[in-house]
């Protein structure tokens, strides 16, 4: 099966034809790890406590964007008064609110990646939810997410 497939190096974004059939397919080999199954559960259709989070959290990220400044998730989490999540959840809320991102901007959720180091150990993940592939190597992701956060500034400032 084709898909039209977007990937990020170096924070642009590139279009390319390519087969697609493992959310993990920009892994190398040896470096294909199992999943943590509790990221598999965030592929779930969102409940509407996750799908109402996503809302929230979406506002505040475009909201931050337009001030020109990162969050974690716990600043925001407290800002909104949203209650504790697993990392799973945590996950899946910024997968769903990157859903509606257009194809040739950054993903919102890298204003939280970027500061959050536990989050941002799942980049790829978030990133692969919105079919888009990022670098293996961590000097390379953290060059990407640092682009991407740019980028959402550029667009957010507008």
């Amino acid at each position: 099966m084709q898909r039209r497939h977007r990937w990020r190096f170096g924070g642009l974004l590139n279009d390319a034809h390519s087969a697609v059939g493992h959310p993990h397919l920009h892994l190398k080999q040896a470096e294909k790890q199992a999943p943590v199954p509790e990221l598999h559960e965030a592929r779930k259709p969102p409940s509407k406590a996750l799908a109402s989070a996503a809302q929230a959290d979406c506002g505040a990220l475009k909201k931050a964007a337009r001030e020109q400044r990162t969050t974690t998730w716990k600043q925001t989490e407290q800002q909104l008064g949203l209650p504790h999540m697993s990392i799973a959840d945590r996950i899946h809320v910024l997968i769903l609110v990157d859903e509606a991102t257009p194809p040739d901007h950054a993903l919102l959720a890298s204003l939280v990646v970027a500061t959050d180091p536990q989050i941002r150990e799942y980049y790829r993940e978030i990133a692969a939810a919105q079919n888009l592939e990022a670098p293996e190597n961590q000097d390379e992701l953290r060059g990407v997410i640092d682009a991407d956060v740019q980028q959402v500034f550029s667009t957010w400032s507008r």
